[in-house]
């Protein structure tokens, strides 16, 4: 007598799903929300350091207004922390999606390319960014020794090509700054030209028949089947080059870590990086948001989805 279950396949697939990151709701539950809370608990209090630990001394929500009226320097830095982290992300997911959909294509050498674009994700490891760092910096080093002004002369004409094509100002600052950071644009897209990559993969190419057939441009097809079936994978690469950006250090960084160790202030510390993970919360809510309007919009009006 065969067994059979009550559950839908879209239940049983969700199960699964939720088996397969059983591990990961243990450490949000257990480890990532009552480190966030103790976090929270530190902002709100003045620390101060003792030979048994530390003691507590509720301040409310001085420290958050310090931060926000009364530093000087938190600001400014929260600002270009931002814009660039605004930036890097588009960049990179751009650049991400590009290689995947050239690495989706059928050639000869596909693998050997896949293997090729793959090596970022090993370069992000520990001792070879430091090989890396060392290397890069003697490199810089030699090329100010040396006076070579190659490349800013090069950007300084290309600057002025993007400007007589009538670009704003804005973005001849967004693709100027990329072109010039192509290295770490690469180095920092490994992983997400692989989920974007594996999203493509799962797209029936009877999709891109029938649109062909309906005689839908390649350019239509782009935004009426492959970005709507590869927002979800969108998503996850923003979550990752988010984390992947907190990872790196930054002056904003810095400056949180000179207040906190130099000058005494954990409380205050604690209230900038509780502002600064709120601000990060609000850039993917609404990176969110604007990828199911989308997708929405989408399915209601072609039925793909």
């Amino acid at each position: 007598m065969k067994f059979k279950s009550r559950l839908s396949l879209k239940q049983r697939q969700a199960a699964a799903g939720y088996v397969f990151i059983f591990t990961l709701i243990l450490g949000v539950l257990f480890v990532f929300i009552p480190s966030l809370a103790k976090t929270v608990q530190f902002s709100l209090n003045e620390i101060t350091i003792t030979g048994e630990g530390y003691m507590l001394s509720y301040k409310g929500i001085e420290y958050y207004a310090a931060a926000l009226s009364e530093d000087a320097n938190f600001i400014p830095l929260l600002r270009s922390s931002l814009t660039s982290l605004i930036v890097d992300m588009a960049v990179i997911l751009v650049f991400s999606l590009f290689i995947a959909s050239l690495l989706n294509q059928k050639f000869k050498g596909r693998v050997v390319a896949r293997i090729i674009f793959f090596i970022p994700v090993i370069l992000s490891t520990g001792a070879i960014v430091e090989a890396d760092t060392s290397i890069m910096g003697f490199i810089e080093n030699t090329a100010v020794d040396t006076g070579n002004t190659a490349d800013l002369s090069e950007f300084m004409q290309f600057s002025e090509l993007l400007t007589s094509l009538n670009f704003s100002d804005t973005l001849i600052n967004i693709i100027v700054s990329a072109v010039s950071r192509i290295y770490d644009v690469v180095c920092a897209s490994g992983i997400q030209i692989f989920i974007l990559l594996a999203g493509l993969q799962e797209i029936p190419a009877s999709l891109y028949e029938a649109a062909s057939v309906e005689g839908c441009s390649g350019w239509e097809s782009f935004w009426k089947i492959t970005f709507p079936m590869i927002s979800p994978q969108i998503a996850v690469a923003v979550i990752y080059t988010i984390v992947d950006a907190c990872s790196q250090s930054s002056p904003l960084f810095s400056y949180m870590h000179e207040v906190a160790f130099n000058r005494n202030q954990f409380g205050l510390s604690t209230a900038m990086s509780i502002i600064y993970l709120f601000c990060l919360a609000i850039i993917i809510s609404i990176v969110f948001f604007v990828l199911a309007k989308f997708i929405k919009s989408q399915s209601q009006n072609e039925g793909i989805i």
